[in-house]
């Protein structure tokens, strides 16, 4: 492949260390939000009462919200500049937070 007439070796092997080291960095992440996913409309259904048809909308709406802040806190991240980088702040901030907002959904 030829990008503004250079030349890129695409041909280089990825290291399995590499891509297992990269693939375990999101299973924390990913294994919570899949525990929440999975469980969490039995639950509202089961102990707090609520329809079905309820915790469906409620599902669909928390979707169409992802879908409307993502851009948003990506043009954020990507405006943030401090001594720590773009991003970090961001992590810092919403790390705690994630997990006690994890913690009270349940």
């Amino acid at each position: 492949m030829e990008v503004c007439g250079v030349k890129e070796n695409t041909d280089i092997k990825l290291p399995f260390i590499s891509k297992f080291a990269y693939g375990m960095g999101d299973v924390g992440c990913n294994f919570s939000w899949m525990f929440v996913g999975n469980f969490l409309m039995i639950f509202y259904s089961d102990v707090f009462g609520i329809s079905m048809s309820a915790v469906a909308g409620l599902m669909l709406f928390s979707r169409f919200w992802d879908a409307i802040n993502d851009p948003i806190v990506g043009g954020l991240t990507d405006r943030t500049k401090s001594r720590w980088g773009r991003y970090r702040p961001w992590l810092l901030i919403a790390a705690p937070i994630t997990a006690l907002v994890l913690m009270a959904t349940f």
